[in-house]
């Protein structure tokens, strides 16, 4: 399966999908203009990738901005990690988030009550704390 290394931008998040590693990235800032353009590339790849998962798979996501669109492609994001969860013995997903903002550790927090697999909420002092 094809590596997916996408580095971001000033509107668009960065994004790093390894089959061979199990790591899945995204992170940064999501308000592209055309979501579809970011987003459908990832949920194809996870399609694929829940074929035949790295049996130790970790999930980061480190947002610092997401608008309305972004919002929505990332809960269709986590509609394919429910499936990666069936076929994944191990699937580690963290949900960093600075400490300043409580509203996207909010909005982990409502992942995490939406879809019934542990989420690791982990604050960070800055955007370095992970970088995929």
């Amino acid at each position: 399966m094809e590596q997916i290394r996408i580095e971001g931008s000033n509107d668009s998040p960065k994004i790093v999908l390894d089959a061979k590693q199990g790591l899945i990235f995204i992170g940064g800032s999501s308000l592209p203009e055309n979501v579809l353009d970011i987003y459908n590339p990832v949920l194809r790849w996870l399609d694929e990738y829940n074929k035949d998962p790295n049996p130790v798979t970790t999930i980061d996501f480190f947002y610092d901005y997401l608008n309305t669109a972004s919002s929505h492609m990332v809960m269709r994001i986590f509609e394919k990690i429910i499936e990666l969860s069936v076929r994944c013995p191990q699937l580690i997903i963290n949900w960093h988030y600075l400490l300043s903002d409580l509203d996207m550790r909010d909005f982990g927090q409502e992942l995490h009550e939406l879809i019934h697999i542990p989420i690791q909420l982990i604050p960070e002092e800055s955007l370095s704390g992970s970088s995929g």
